[in-house]
């Protein structure tokens, strides 16, 4: 049981974090003013994130999964924060 629930709690947290980072990514877009680079730029974010979550899942320690999502999850509210 207690894996389970550091399971469920690093897909929060992961869910938590993608959804802050891309909210702020798409608050910041100029909607009379889109183009390719824009939506490039969109979808690099997108992606890395993806990825992240991928790689965090491939972990087999519970604790180290949950120790790193919790510091990259603050990594990418900082980053977003800072370009706002």
């Amino acid at each position: 049981m207690p894996v389970l629930c550091s399971i469920l709690f690093g897909e929060g947290v992961a869910n938590d974090a993608m959804s802050i980072v891309l909210f702020n990514a798409v608050q910041s877009i100029d909607v009379s003013n889109i183009n390719g680079l824009i939506a490039l730029k969109l979808l690099g974010i997108f992606l890395y994130l993806f990825s992240l979550v991928l790689l965090l899942e491939s972990l087999h320690s519970t604790d180290r999964e949950v120790a790193l999502m919790m510091l990259l999850a603050y990594l990418s509210y900082m980053l977003a924060e800072a370009h706002s």
